[in-house]
């Protein structure tokens, strides 16, 4: 059994129990992102040729990226948590802080942060983020996503993010990448400075919309996630 003792010691070492704080904490993440496409544009000037060294900047914008989306959906699991627990010693403390033990647990160890796994544990703690996956795209936002597009687009982030961690010769083909077109499908596609920047979109606008999500379930006022 999980107790009081394990909850309050997850909670000091995550350090984020509202809304704002997974915010700020969202914000300090993606700054590195920033710093690194600030990097790739003052180093990609002169020379010709395939640039390598901007090439891992991009690649390691993205691997941040996906890793500050994996981060956001723990914190605002955390939050979803925070809130739902009745004061100590209250009737119904004890059942909810055993469940709350096992709900921290398993935040601990998510580590896949795919549409499945995410929509898993923020369900855990009693919210379900997949309704807030769409927004508008496109010139004058004419085109909207769908929930079932977010995912998708999450999947081969992913995919991404997994061929440059574990060090695959080729990339995946997937559609998120500028180099891949219905009429260009390359065995190897660049990863460019605009795939960065779309990927680190992509999450901000993911980590918005589902935090936009948890405020209207719990009543709070909205934060900026960016």
């Amino acid at each position: 059994m999980l107790g009081s003792s394990f909850y309050d010691e997850v909670l000091r070492q995550h350090g984020v129990v509202n809304l704002a704080e997974a915010a700020a904490a969202f914000s300090r993440a993606t700054a590195h992102c920033d710093n690194l496409v600030k990097v790739h544009r003052r180093a990609g000037t002169g020379g010709q040729g395939r640039r390598f060294i901007e090439v891992s900047v991009n690649r390691a914008v993205i691997v941040i990226a996906v890793a500050c989306w994996q981060s956001v959906v723990q914190d605002l699991t955390k939050v979803l948590l925070d809130a739902s627990m009745p004061a100590k010693g209250s009737p119904g403390w004890g059942t909810a802080n055993l469940l709350a033990g096992r709900v921290s647990s398993e935040i601990g160890k998510f580590s896949t942060p795919n549409a499945e796994n995410t929509r898993t544990l923020l369900q855990s703690a009693g919210f379900d983020a997949r309704p807030s996956w769409t927004w508008s795209t496109g010139r004058f936002g004419r085109d909207t996503l769908t929930p079932t597009q977010v995912e998708s687009r999450l999947a081969e982030w992913l995919k991404i993010r997994h061929a440059i961690a574990h060090g695959h010769e080729h990339m995946p083909c997937v559609g998120v990448l500028q180099a891949v077109t219905p009429k260009s499908q390359p065995q190897d596609p660049p990863i460019r400075l605009v795939d960065a920047i779309q990927c680190l979109n992509f999450v901000r606008r993911l980590a918005q919309v589902t935090a936009d999500g948890v405020a209207s379930h719990l009543g709070v006022p909205l934060e900026t996630f960016h």
